[in-house]
């Protein structure tokens, strides 16, 4: 298994979409909330919806039945980089040699697009993305460690 996917998929993380680990294939595939709200819901026609709409829910079904079997989840709000908690946390306290990511943790998380426009206009717009690009792979490499997935680091 690449590691890269997963660390892609981990940087591509909200609350509305969720992405597993197809185990027999290698892919990883990512749903979004409405495709999970139309496979659960009895009153959702597949034939009736759009063609790329009907693949993902059928993917959303498939998911459903079979998770933690043929796919397993290890995307969710809480892994999410777009979310304070693995900045936040004691374990993740640490620099990396950036010095000032604390200072910027407010600036990325921030509710606007001025935030993320304000460090792009600073230079510590490259120490931020090379801290995030560490732990993202450092959380893909934990999360297949801790499932038992064989990974390539290339």
């Amino acid at each position: 298994m690449k590691l890269e996917p997963i660390i892609q998929a981990l940087e591509r993380a909200n609350d509305s979409v969720s992405s597993y680990l197809d185990v027999e294939t290698g892919e990883v595939r990512s749903i979004t909330e409405e495709e999970v709200d139309l496979a659960e819901d009895p009153q959702t026609v597949i034939e009736e919806l759009p063609d790329w709409q009907r693949e993902a829910v059928k993917l959303a079904w498939s998911i459903q039945e079979q998770e933690g079997k043929r796919y397993l989840t290890y995307l969710t709000s809480s892994t999410s980089t777009s979310g304070p908690s693995w900045i936040a946390s004691p374990k993740h306290g640490k620099t990396h040699g950036c010095g000032m990511i604390s200072m910027t943790a407010f600036a990325v998380q921030g509710p606007s697009a001025y935030s993320n426009a304000y460090l792009r206009n600073t230079t510590l717009w490259d120490a931020w993305n090379r801290f995030k690009q560490v732990e993202l792979r450092q959380m893909a490499i934990h999360w297949c460690e801790e499932n038992g997935i064989a990974f390539r680091q290339l």
